[in-house]
């Protein structure tokens, strides 16, 4: 049939139509079309030209565009009813078509109607008509009439312009709204078909007798089935919904237009805030750069006066006159008693050994003599001579029973690795050594060398006497013990002596472990210290060396030497060969020390609620031998107070006895109680601004050991601080909170009115010591910086002063 139709733009929501449902499955994939004939469009004329314009202006922006298509399509897949072939008249008003009858066709007349029509068999995807269209391949997109675009996933066909046929699926708007605005950019027309088949005539079927019954249901059903809703109504809807939806994304739109003008606002105002911060911050720091200017000022002028004064020259000479007369006068005339009397006792030793020998030897002849006679009647009397053999092996149980015990060995040396806590991975090469006395056999068959000596570092405290009889109770083997202080005497020869003897008796009762305490005592380098008293020091040290290289790589002896200077032992010492394995102990963890604590408190009546994890962190920083006089004090006052069990207080309040001392009771008056206070709560304050400083465990004004201030215990990283990995903010913050006490002292009293009693402890140069690690850091400080180092170390020995 000859059919009129318009291409709007694509912004029409139901220009596309769904495609039609054919109940039969092999015609849901065909398209068949007959050839186009022409004939003329109403759209063309003045009268339809004039209204489409005023149609077009009634809608803003939409950009209409109408194309003349004359199309004859008789199609099997898009199957329609014959209402559904009305044309478009272009005035817009609604007009009923006369209703024509249809001749039904037979399926023998139908099959020759359709011959020669064109198939559609080919796909492709949707995206591809864009591709179409710029190529300028693009014809005609055609849809049914009885659906609607961008609601659903719709079905299309796309003509091309040598006449192909194609055919696609549209998406909906919601699933792809990225491609209806590229269809709206690209004003791609499509044409809307009105299409139908052909009624089939139906067959002649005897009606039933009872075939009417099969209507009373659907008659039934159908008083209950909704209305059908109208095209109107349905345009209605969906232009309500549209509507909502542009009104929710510009309500959308303006909350996030909001949105961003406050939070530009915002950064503003931080960047405002951040900048007089900065220039407050710039400001203060000239302030301090112009006062260390004038310091350093002062302070040449103070020098170079104290160096054209005479006073100070001869001041100074007497104070090197005395150092260098108690160093050197005083030290030789003591070396030179000790020398006389070492010459006096050698002197008498000699006298009574010639006494010993001549004694010797006056019995050696009386007693040559008497052997001569009773050898020559015991060669005549038998008996005799059995009297006297018994005699010679009474002697000889005699001589034996003088040796005595072995001098150096500890006995009843019951330590297991179980008894010693906080090792972590230590203990895995600590359970290697007391592999080579179990399994030693082992290793010499694979031709593994026994290391002869290892060598035990760390601080004081940590255990380390406690390792090496864990590692002989743990093999089952003698432990052999002495203080390398204990070689050395005044006599020459002595520490050699006993080295060797400590080696024998090692070697004797095999096998053993040989522990030497405090190595640094006799392991120093050599020719360090001149006279007589280094030469027995290196003396001793070669006989050391000399032990040490026998019993490499047996592994019946093994050297446990334990030292807190691993830097000052001699180089020989410490080669491999002599100290193999070098481990060195640090101080314990947080989960060290609650170990640590857990093992002494074994035998000791614990209440069932102590919290060890507070314990271990109240005590950073201590080792084992202070975990253990903790446990021993809060027993100690458990049994003061007369109660059965040891509380977590208990073991909180022996940590701070431990690190600060007893508490001080003696009577203060109530301003120094207030002055305590002000000081320890501008320490506090201060330090909660710093990020290393921030973490406070708890501050007091009650003083201890003698202490006229109160403490304010603050939870740092002492490995950084000991290490020297603080920053320069960190020096500066670390200063600034000693510091902290004096400016509210200024604030409470008022500037020029600060109390001198309490001033001595506010800043950490409170003795000679921590004043040269205060230099220190102050040259660390001013190494990037351009302020004068000496108008900081003025600012210190100046306040060093005043309040030392």
């Amino acid at each position: 049939m000859a059919c009129n139709f318009s291409f709007p733009s694509s912004l029409s929501l139901d220009i596309f139509p769904t495609k039609p449902k054919s109940k039969n499955p092999k015609n849901t994939q065909k398209f068949q079309f007959c050839t186009p004939f022409s004939c003329k469009n109403q759209i063309f004329n003045p009268e339809n030209e004039d209204r489409n314009k005023n149609q077009n202006s009634k809608r803003p922006h939409l950009g209409l565009l109408t194309i003349p298509v004359t199309l004859t399509i008789i199609s099997t897949s898009l199957a329609q009813k014959p209402a559904f072939a009305a044309t478009k008249v272009a005035s817009g008003k609604k007009k009923k078509s006369q209703k024509k009858t249809q001749e039904a066709l037979t399926p023998e007349q139908l099959k020759k109607w359709s011959k020669d029509l064109p198939i559609v068999s080919d796909r492709i995807a949707y995206t591809e008509i864009f591709s179409l269209k710029d190529e300028g391949k693009l014809k005609h997109v055609i849809k049914s009439p009885s659906g609607s675009l961008r609601q659903k996933a719709e079905p299309v066909l796309v003509v091309l312009e040598d006449s192909r046929v194609l055919r696609t699926v549209l998406p909906s708007l919601d699933s792809n709204r990225k491609f209806w605005e590229s269809w709206d950019e690209l004003k791609i027309d499509s044409l809307c078909v009105n299409a139908y088949t052909p009624p089939l005539k139906k067959p002649e079927v005897p009606n039933p007798y009872l075939g009417f019954l099969w209507r009373v249901p659907a008659s039934m059903l159908s008083t209950f089935r909704p209305k059908k809703e109208s095209k109107r109504a349905a345009e209605i809807r969906r232009a309500r919904e549209e509507l909502k939806r542009q009104r929710k994304e510009e309500l959308e739109k303006m909350r996030e237009e909001s949105e961003m003008m406050e939070k530009a606002m915002d950064m503003q105002k931080k960047e405002e805030e951040r900048r007089r911060k900065k220039e407050i911050r710039l400001q203060k720091y000239e302030e301090s750069l112009q006062d260390a200017r004038d310091n350093y000022r002062y302070m040449a002028n103070v020098w170079e006066n104290l160096a054209k004064d005479s006073t100070v020259a001869t001041g100074l000479g007497i104070v090197f006159f005395v150092i260098f007369y108690r160093t050197v006068v005083l030290n030789y005339r003591r070396q030179k008693k000790d020398y006389e009397d070492r010459l006096k006792i050698e002197k008498a030793e000699r006298e009574e050994r010639k006494k010993l020998r001549q004694l010797e030897r006056e019995l050696e002849g009386l007693e040559g003599a008497d052997d001569e006679i009773e050898q020559g009647e015991a060669e005549q009397n038998p008996h005799l001579k059995m009297a006297m053999q018994f005699m010679k092996s009474g002697a000889r149980v005699r001589r034996a029973y003088g040796k005595g015990l072995p001098q150096y060995l500890e006995r009843g040396v019951d330590v297991k690795f179980s008894d010693v806590a906080g090792l972590g991975k230590i203990r895995l090469e600590l359970e290697e050594i007391v592999k080579f006395f179990t399994h030693g056999e082992m290793y010499r068959r694979r031709g593994v060398r026994i290391p002869g000596g290892i060598l035990l570092c760390g601080p004081p405290g940590v255990g380390k006497t406690l390792l090496a009889k864990a590692v002989a109770g743990e093999a089952g083997v003698n432990f052999f013990s002495i203080s390398a202080s204990q070689f050395v005497e005044i006599y020459v020869g002595v520490g050699a002596s006993r080295v060797r003897s400590l080696y024998q008796e090692a070697k004797d009762n095999a096998p053993s472990v040989v522990f030497i305490d405090e190595l640094d005592a006799v392991g120093r380098e050599r020719g360090l210290i001149k006279g007589s008293g280094g030469q027995e020091r290196d003396a001793t040290l070669n006989q050391l060396l000399v032990c040490l290289d026998g019993f490499e790589g047996r592994g019946n002896v093994i050297t446990i030497a334990s030292t807190n200077r691993p830097d000052i032992l001699d180089p020989a010492l410490v080669r491999p060969g002599r100290f193999d394995r070098k481990i060195f102990i640090p101080k314990p963890g947080l989960i060290g020390r609650m170990e640590i604590l857990k093992v002494h408190a074994r035998k000791k009546p614990m209440a069932d609620d102590v919290d060890y994890l507070a314990v271990a962190s109240m005590t950073d920083g201590m080792v084992g031998a202070e975990l253990a006089n903790i446990v021993e004090v809060a027993a100690i006052n458990m049994m003061r107070d007369g109660r059965t069990e040891i509380t977590t207080d208990d073991l909180l309040q022996a940590a701070q006895i431990e690190e600060r001392g007893m508490l001080d009771r003696k009577e203060r008056s109530p301003e120094t109680w207030r002055q305590v206070a002000i000081n320890e709560a501008a320490m506090a304050v201060v330090a909660v601004n710093f990020p290393d400083l921030k973490n406070i465990e708890f501050v007091t004004i009650a003083p201890r050991a003698g202490r006229e201030l109160g403490y304010v215990r603050m939870k740092m990283d002492h490995m950084k601080f000991k290490e020297g990995m603080l920053s320069r903010q960190s020096l500066l913050d670390h200063i600034t909170v000693q510091l902290a006490p004096r400016a509210a002292d200024e604030l409470w009293c008022g500037e020029g009115q600060v109390r001198k009693t309490l001033q001595h402890p506010l800043l950490f140069v409170g003795n000679v010591k921590l004043a040269r690690r205060g230099t220190g850091i102050l040259m660390m400080l001013c190494a990037d910086s351009d302020v004068s180092l000496l108008g900081y170390v003025y600012i210190f020995v100046r306040l060093s002063v005043l309040y030392m």
